[in-house]
């Protein structure tokens, strides 16, 4: 008889249900991803008083004999004790306690630390002095909450570590782990063909995401405006539209189509692209990220095109998935000049990424986690 798996799965704040920004849908799919490993999860979220609930639940099993695998962690993109709805420390001993809990009865945890935005200089300017009063040495303390309690620290990218000097315990327990791909058969199937079929045509590049402060696209629609033979839709939220479209207004023409969806709606536009369009800001901090949006393009198997010197961009040239293109008009124009000269490229790079989607799903990303934290047993 096939025995029992259990885990824990903690993440200490409310997760809607109906956002699409991806610190709401990795712990989603993360959770989705060990249950299809064959766990049973026990899970911690929502707001205090519900984890509080689910923590005295789990708690009372433990000291009835339930034995647990792990106990697999994700960071808020707010400090622990702030993930009230008012952001008030109403519960500051309740998550650490738990995972102090945890150890003690020799329960491995692994945690992916989301985000690390409050040791750059755009947090400065758009979080108030007094908010940042409170909330810094928040995200601090957490940091040393991890140190003690944390057997993996998972982090998005390797280049986040090295903004992480001072906390060499953390450091040496760090690994990345990266985001995953959703595999569809019927999609890959879908591309697959629509390459087989496609020949030489105008090229259909489509952008979905943020296109305000640290999302840059101007540089990319400036030299869209001036290549012919291809077409730009952009996704975005309308509100932020309507924010920020005075920086983009001089740029649009009849190949430049700007769109508001999400969900199942972009289906038409990712089976529609040619290419999808990665290349977004610039900076330090977009230099360390690893978009879940990224991903979310391979998971299409939709060549990328990215900033060259980021993350993302190792990522895709060291796996044949897409170009990696300096931040700079000139060389975007030369790429894109490039690419409809060379339209042939974009089916290899495609037959690649199917190999890529394969390797490098959710339930990867979750194996990965059950063996490496079998390794610390």
């Amino acid at each position: 008889m096939k025995k029992e798996k259990y885990c824990i799965f903690h993440i200490p704040n409310y997760i809607p249900q109906n956002e699409r920004s991806g610190s709401q849908i990795r712990p989603r799919k993360m959770l989705e991803a060990f249950k299809n490993n064959g766990y049973n999860v026990d899970v911690i979220m929502g707001y205090g008083k519900e984890r509080k609930n689910q923590i005295e639940n789990i708690k009372k099993k433990i000291n009835h004999g339930q034995r647990y695998d792990f106990l697999y962690s994700e960071s808020s993109t707010m400090p622990t004790l702030l993930t009230e709805k008012n952001h008030l420390p109403k519960y500051p001993m309740l998550d650490f306690s738990f995972m102090k809990f945890c150890k003690k009865n020799g329960i491995k945890i692994a945690l992916f630390y989301r985000d690390i935005q409050w040791k750059f200089p755009m947090y400065k300017d758009n979080v108030s002095v007094l908010k940042r009063m409170v909330s810094i040495p928040m995200y601090k303390y957490d940091l040393k909450k991890y140190e003690a309690l944390v057997d993996i620290f998972y982090l998005p990218s390797s280049q986040m570590k090295k903004y992480l000097k001072g906390n060499n315990q953390l450091l040496q327990k760090s690994q990345v782990l990266m985001p995953g791909c959703v595999l569809d058969e019927k999609i890959v199937r879908e591309k697959a063909k629509f390459f087989e079929e496609r020949g030489n045509k105008q090229i259909e590049i489509f952008y979905v995401g943020g296109i305000y402060r640290i999302y840059d696209l101007s540089l990319f629609l400036e030299a869209v405006y001036y290549q012919e033979g291809v077409h730009f839709t952009l996704c975005c939220r309308e509100n932020e539209w309507e924010q920020c479209k005075n920086i983009y207004e001089k740029y649009l023409c009849d190949r430049i189509t700007v769109v508001h969806e999400a969900g199942e709606a972009l289906e038409k536009y990712y089976q529609n692209a040619d290419i999808c369009c990665a290349f977004a800001g610039n900076g330090e901090y977009m230099r360390m990220a690893m978009p879940v949006k990224l991903f979310e393009y391979i998971s299409h198997t939709v060549p990328i095109v990215v900033t060259d010197g980021t993350a993302a961009g190792e990522f895709i040239k060291e796996n044949g998935a897409g170009w990696s293109v300096k931040y700079d008009s000139e060389a975007i124009k030369q790429w894109l000049n490039y690419i409809v000269e060379n339209q042939g490229e974009i089916k290899k790079i495609h037959d690649n990424q199917v190999m890529l989607l394969r390797s490098n799903t959710w339930e990867d990303r979750a194996r990965k986690v059950i063996n490496d934290l079998k390794k610390e047993l």
